[in-house]
């Protein structure tokens, strides 16, 4: 069995794990920041069931890089530097200009299992650090990815459903602020022109 070299693309993920607590410890909850909020956040109700699609964040990144290593490298490649320059500019951008979000329940109106997996999120992820939205690039990093593979064809409307109902998640359970969704889109614009603008794909051999 040959081995895959592209494995080692992987180790972006204990590497983005590592600098995202690093983070979390450089601008705590306790600290100053910017307050991110805009008038359309007091219309978006708070939802606990919508903490599914949130921590389904880290296996659909990972499914949509297992998918792309399988049936297209090239297109892998481009993925994961994608997300490596949108989450490192993210970072740097949060611990340069502190921000964070006020939105989050004081109490939860009944106990179930959403909200003690919600408790359980907050507890890992603080307010802070949420302008750009990680949960944004990352979904738009998966989508293109997806969407330019012709192997991956068949997971392009699943693909698109998952990003939807996660980047909703965000608002729906408090953690972010509907500006840090247009901020991580806002990211992935200029990231688009540097990784895929003018770059089609090569042609593929046939037998």
């Amino acid at each position: 069995m040959k081995c895959h070299p592209e494995y080692r693309y992987f180790l972006f993920i204990p590497g983005y794990i590592c600098c995202f607590f690093i983070m979390e410890h450089l601008v705590p909850s306790d600290c100053e920041y910017w307050v991110s909020y805009c008038r359309l956040d007091d219309y978006i109700p708070f939802l606990d069931f919508f903490v599914i699609p949130y921590v389904m964040w880290y296996p659909f990144l990972l499914a949509a890089g297992l998918g792309l290593m399988f049936h297209d490298i090239p297109e892998l490649k481009r993925y994961v530097w994608f997300m490596i320059a949108g989450f490192g500019f993210s970072m740097v951008f949060c611990i340069v200009f502190p921000n964070g979000q006020d939105l989050r329940p004081a109490t939860f109106a009944h106990e179930n299992f959403f909200t003690w997996l919600l408790e359980r999120v907050y507890a890992a992820d603080t307010n802070t650090n949420v302008l750009p939205s990680m949960h944004i690039i990352g979904c738009v990093a998966a989508c293109i990815g997806v969407f330019r593979s012709p192997p991956l064809r068949r997971w392009r409307l699943p693909i698109l459903i998952a990003a939807i109902l996660i980047c909703s998640s965000t608002v729906f359970v408090k953690q972010h602020s509907i500006l840090d969704i247009f901020a991580g889109i806002a990211v992935c614009i200029p990231l688009w022109f540097i990784f895929y603008f003018r770059r089609p794909r090569a042609k593929r051999k046939t037998d």
